[in-house]
């Protein structure tokens, strides 16, 4: 998570601060769109020193993990390497004579032009990649120390429509649909959102009308299946893992109108089918009235799912699996219908930006930072740990940074707006 790190010497202290603590990346990893990452580096000295440089640092590195060993005697099980660097220099001394840093508090902007192909921030258990801002004043003598401060930066991807899309003056579709003809029922499945994150809610639509009397739904399964394979190219190494992630049952509602369709009377209720989906054998039949149902299941959260990546040696992607079995008194066999197709899951950081309309709760909350104490209940999804910190350390606005940059200019001393009547005469 992203945390200012000041490191202390005696009572002067170097932080970085950031107009935006987080980094968008948008879209597919083969954009060729820029971003600016940019604020300043401050420090507050109680007393001159003597500097040679003003520098700052920004570093991309990744790390993976291989347990059983790899490399040419197979005992490296710890793989390191540097996937970006960029180094400017703020300010630069000439030694003895201009390099006093006078006391009082001193400020240099910076500004880096962030590549959209780079990787995101993956924070998985055997493979991680990291970014970070490392400031360093350098001192004259052999004795003096240099003064250091270290900030993690943020990079998160979300979706994007394509230009292709947008030049056609159509809104490219957010959702899966497949549709399937049998001989017991035609079938009609609709995933709603093709990408979500973890810890939310996935919406499944499911039409299911039958061709042929006394057709039953035995059982409806979602299986969300990640896999991740790890490479290290310099040792020729590659693991693959395979988790699958069976997704619960929340909520069942009809899309029936009972206006429409008044009288029929349902052979069970929706407490009754959501009972007996999440068992094997549901039994429900579709002789008195089409099976349409919106089914919503919930998404493992951040501890167990990662989000899909981009890195090709860090390589993580999901699929869903949708498996439909139905029955017929006539046949021993049961019938099959099967759905696999691939998903993306977002960073559970942009749970709330990209996936779910805001409750009424949230909507009106005037602080934007969420608390432990006065956190939504009501949200649809998992506030885990990281998304509290998320929200905390993402809310400095334009007019927030401009309070920051300006924060030894005495508001008190700021006179009042002209009145109305002053203006009229």
């Amino acid at each position: 998570m992203p945390s200012i790190g000041p490191f202390f010497t005696g009572a002067k202290q170097l932080s970085i601060d950031l107009t935006e603590p987080v980094v968008y990346l948008k879209g597919i990893s083969g954009d060729r769109t820029t971003h600016v990452l940019q604020g300043e580096v401050s420090v507050i000295l109680t007393k001159p020193i003597v500097a040679t440089q003003v520098v700052i640092r920004f570093i991309g590195k990744s790390y993976i993990l291989w347990p059983e060993g790899t490399g040419p005697k197979g005992n490296i099980v710890y793989h390191e390497k540097i996937l970006h660097e960029q180094n400017l220099i703020l300010q630069s001394f000439l030694p003895h004579s201009e390099g006093t840093l006078r006391a009082g508090l001193h400020r240099w902007p910076f500004q880096f032009l962030v590549s959209n192909q780079l990787t995101e921030t993956i924070e998985d258990e055997c493979g991680k990649v990291t970014y970070s801002m490392i400031a360093t004043v350098h001192r004259s003598g052999v004795t003096a120390t240099k003064l250091r401060a270290r900030r993690e930066i943020l990079l998160l991807r979300t979706p994007s429509w394509s230009d292709s899309a947008l030049t056609a003056n159509s809104l490219p579709s957010t959702s899966i649909i497949s549709e399937r003809k049998l001989d017991l029922c035609d079938a009609f499945i609709c995933i709603e959102k093709s990408s979500c994150s973890s810890g939310t809610q996935l919406p499944i639509t499911l039409c299911l009308s039958p061709n042929v009397k006394h057709t039953f739904v035995e059982s409806v399964s979602v299986v969300l299946t990640e896999k991740r394979v790890y490479k290290i190219p310099e040792y020729q190494a590659r693991r693959v893992e395979l988790h699958d992630f069976k997704l619960v049952l929340s909520t069942v509602s009809s899309l029936v109108d009972p206006t429409l369709m008044p009288a029929i009377t349902p052979y069970m209720s929706l407490k009754e089918i959501h009972k007996a989906l999440v068992i094997r054998n549901a039994h429900i039949p579709l002789d008195d009235v089409m099976f349409q149902q919106r089914l919503v299941y919930s998404l493992p959260n951040c501890v167990h799912l990662n989000h899909s990546s981009t890195y090709n040696e860090i390589h993580i992607t999901h699929s869903l699996k949708i498996h439909i079995e139905l029955s017929h008194p006539k046949s021993k066999e049961r019938t099959h219908i099967r759905l696999e197709t691939p998903i993306t899951i977002l960073d559970c950081r942009l749970k709330a930006d990209y996936n779910i309309l805001p409750t009424y709760e949230e909507a009106v909350l005037s602080d934007p930072i969420i608390d432990d104490d006065d956190a939504p209940k009501s949200t649809g999804f998992l506030i885990c740990p990281c998304y509290i910190e998320y929200k905390k350390t993402n809310t400095c606005s334009k007019r927030d940074w401009m309070k920051l940059r300006n924060n030894t200019l005495d508001i008190s001393d700021t006179p009042p707006p002209p009145s109305y009547k002053s203006i009229l005469h």
